[in-house]
């Protein structure tokens, strides 16, 4: 008996104590983890069982009469039994069958345990055993022990085998299953001296129980960490070298599920708010494409909050809408994790397990955070991999299509960057220039003559960034070119295209001849027949036939309007073929010279003219003449359009894009569908169903000399009206000389 006793008495000293070490070490680690806070109450508890049976036995190898021995009995006795109710609820919460009040219910069953063995303890009603001899206890156990024992490690023992795939460890599991089989020992015949054997067998299942949770909590995740960053790495990679988004999204659900032991996973895009099912590993194939509004499910919970969720058993833990068809009839424990980019909710990634699968741990989390933060940076480079691509095919197509366009079209097409080198010329610019090649690179001014580049650069840059675009002739090889010229992109350099315009040329220098000689040779008939008619009228007087005088006038009033027309267009072949002279002009001189000639006019009809010149205005450079000439055309046009008593104002004020003149009326004004012909020739408002103006005589050619004028001097003529209430006519010359 003594060998025996201090076998095990320091069997059990051992390791009761190595448990309670290991015990401190993990409360250390986490004393509000429940899972440790159970396992403290089971160590505790088995602790009793262990200092109760050894009291017991040795009180009773002492004196069979000892007055502590059934003390020390009650004490085995409460170990015992609730030792049996915290090996199920520490096998339950390791395994995440509990419900929300397990922890009552546990709590409860204790309270009965030590309720019950207090009472047997103080009314001693029960018989607790005999002492035979050599001090052998003989122990009969208690009908609520037996009930205890069969029904929380019956429980336990089932929930061991109904969900081993939960239990992470092996060496957890095989000691539990040792520390019931130890508490199943005790109930074979005393007298075989098996009592100590099962305190044995239980307390070294304890120690086994012990260490197990502790690497469980404490070393194999330190253990793992470099081997998950590691794991970590080689997935980033596996899953960034691919850019198919269909591939990536397979490959994470793959390695998330394997990395997790779990069932099954799969990956929610948001797409505009809503959240579709992209990507599904072991799950259904007829869930890809489920979609879930934001805040639905645990997947619309995460995506909206962007914090990830664990659920141990989705069944019992989740009782809002599900995520999946059966999701709770089939899911078990579930992890969803929000894929965040840029501040961007990208989607959701659920890792999930069968109810009879493993249970995931919160410091699976984490785990799982890292490879979502990895599987949202793969998630939009493939997105944005995507777009570029597609958008270089778009460029690549829209090149192409432009570089047909430009290699077939006959016009020469030439692109420089900023400093003139060239960067494009189609076929058509080369044979120009009489280059087979020509490289990019090269200077403009290397294969281009100085007599076909813009005359003034300065003048270039300034209708470009006023008006988007510079036009200018040039003649080469017996050829006439309209030179147009625009920026490149945005100011990476230009592009000029030009138009062959010899035919046009030609078509206009004889028309203009044909026009000219026609009017021409009707002026000298025409002044012929005037003169003649003033003969007639002289001799008609107040003669007896007032009505072969009233004939004659109308005849003098037709002859005189064909004389103004023949004169307009001779004006305006003049003006057209003649280069202005490049004289210093004056703008105040020229608008009162306008204004003295027009002075009687407006008295007649009884117009106010009012003139604003600002003071200090440049000079420019044309011809006085001719532009006064195109103010009169302006000032004539205001007073004849404008309502008796009226009033026409003159402006002339100096901008940033040159000085500028105004002429406003305040008259019949032009239909906004007449405005865009109004400056070509022979064009009369009263022609085209403008009744308001069709007593208003006029050639139709006044307009078309005021913008012959106003090209002439390189500037840039337009008008505003709105009918009956007057039109605004503007002139802009950008050329000024800033000599007073």
């Amino acid at each position: 008996m003594i060998p025996l006793g201090a076998i095990t008495l320091l069997v059990n000293g051992l390791t009761l104590a190595l448990s309670l070490g290991f015990l401190l070490i993990v409360l250390w680690h986490d004393v509000r983890k429940e899972t440790n806070q159970i396992f403290a109450v089971f160590l505790v508890l088995v602790t009793l069982w262990n200092i109760g049976s050894f009291m017991a036995v040795a009180f009773s190898l002492i004196d069979a009469g000892f007055a502590l021995l059934p003390l020390a009995i009650d004490l085995m006795e409460l170990g015992f039994i609730g030792s049996s109710i915290a090996i199920y609820a520490l096998t339950a919460a390791l395994l995440g069958l509990h419900s929300r009040r397990f922890r009552l219910w546990v709590f409860a069953a204790l309270i009965i345990v030590f309720f019950y063995q207090g009472l047997s303890a103080v009314s001693n009603f029960q018989p607790i055993g005999d002492v035979v001899a050599d001090g052998i206890l003989i122990y009969r156990f208690q009908l609520l022990s037996v009930m205890f024992y069969l029904i929380f490690d019956g429980m336990a023992l089932y929930y061991l085998w109904r969900f081993r795939r939960k239990m992470r460890s092996r060496s957890l599991m095989l000691g539990m299953v040792l520390f019931i089989a130890g508490q199943s020992v005790g109930f074979l015949n005393p007298e075989l001296q098996i009592t100590g054997v099962a305190v044995n067998l239980a307390s070294v299942a304890s120690l086994i129980i012990s260490f197990s949770v502790l690497r469980q909590e404490i070393i194999t995740p330190l253990a793992d960490r470099v081997t998950q960053v590691e794991a970590m790495h080689k997935v980033s990679l596996a899953v960034i070298s691919q850019l198919a988004i269909d591939t990536i999204l397979n490959q994470i659900t793959i390695q998330a599920a394997r990395w997790l032991e779990a069932d099954g996973a799969g990956i929610f895009l948001n797409q505009g708010g809503i959240l579709q099912l992209a990507a599904v590993y072991n799950l259904p194939q007829q869930y890809v494409d489920v979609h879930v509004p934001l805040g639905y499910g645990v997947a619309g919970s995460v995506a909206q909050t962007r914090q990830s969720v664990l659920l141990e058993n989705y069944g019992r833990d989740w009782t809002d809408a599900v995520d999946l068809p059966l999701a709770h009839e089939t899911f078990g424990s579930v992890i969803s994790v929000p894929l965040v980019y840029a501040n961007e909710t990208i989607g959701v990634l659920m890792v999930i397990a069968g109810q009879h699968g493993r249970l995931f741990r919160p410091d699976d989390v984490p785990l799982l955070e890292m490879l979502g933060d990895q599987t949202a940076t793969a998630i939009s480079h493939s997105q944005l991999y995507n777009k570029q691509q597609k958008l270089i095919e778009q460029v690549e197509a829209a090149r192409s299509q432009l570089e047909t366009v430009l290699t077939s079209t006959e016009n020469p097409v030439i692109a420089v960057d900023r400093k003139f080198r060239l960067i494009f010329a189609n076929p058509a610019a080369r044979k120009l220039v009489n280059r087979d090649i020509i490289n990019s690179g090269e200077s403009l001014f290397e294969i281009a003559s100085p007599d076909v580049l813009p005359h003034s650069y300065r003048d270039m840059l300034r209708d470009i960034r006023n008006y988007q675009a510079h036009t200018y002739e040039i003649e080469m090889k017996g050829k006439f070119y309209l030179c147009h010229i625009a920026m490149l992109g945005q100011g990476a350099g230009w592009v000029s295209i030009l138009n062959d315009i010899t035919q046009l040329k030609e078509l206009d220098r004889i028309q203009s001849e044909m026009i000219r000689m026609t009017s021409h040779d009707l002026k000298n008939p025409l002044q012929a027949a005037l003169a003649n008619l003033d003969l007639l009228m002289d001799d008609l007087g107040d003669g007896p036939q007032p009505m072969m005088l009233e004939t004659a006038q109308v005849i003098e009033k037709q002859l005189l309007r064909m004389n103004r027309i023949i004169s307009g267009i001779l004006d305006l072949e003049r003006i057209k073929a003649t280069r202005t002279p490049e004289e210093v002009c004056n703008p105040k001189e020229i608008v009162q010279d306008a204004l003295d000639e027009m002075y009687y006019l407006a008295q007649d009809r009884a117009i106010e003219l009012v003139c604003e010149v600002e003071e200090g205005l440049p000079n420019f450079l044309g011809h006085e003449e001719q532009f006064k000439r195109a103010l009169i055309n302006l000032i004539e046009n205001a007073i004849k359009f404008s309502f008796e008593n009226a009033t026409v104002h003159i402006r002339v004020r100096l901008t940033s894009a040159g000085l500028q003149f105004e002429v406003e009326d305040h008259g019949i004004g032009i239909p906004e569908a007449l405005q865009a012909h109004v400056f070509e020739r022979f064009f009369r408002g009263g022609q085209q169903g403008q009744k308001d103006a069709a007593h208003i005589s006029g050639s139709g050619l006044g307009l078309s000399l005021v913008k012959a004028i106003v090209e002439n001097h390189k500037g840039k003529v337009w008008l505003k009206s709105k009918e009956n209430l007057g039109t605004k006519v503007f002139i802009i010359i950008s050329d000024i000389s800033y000599s007073h």
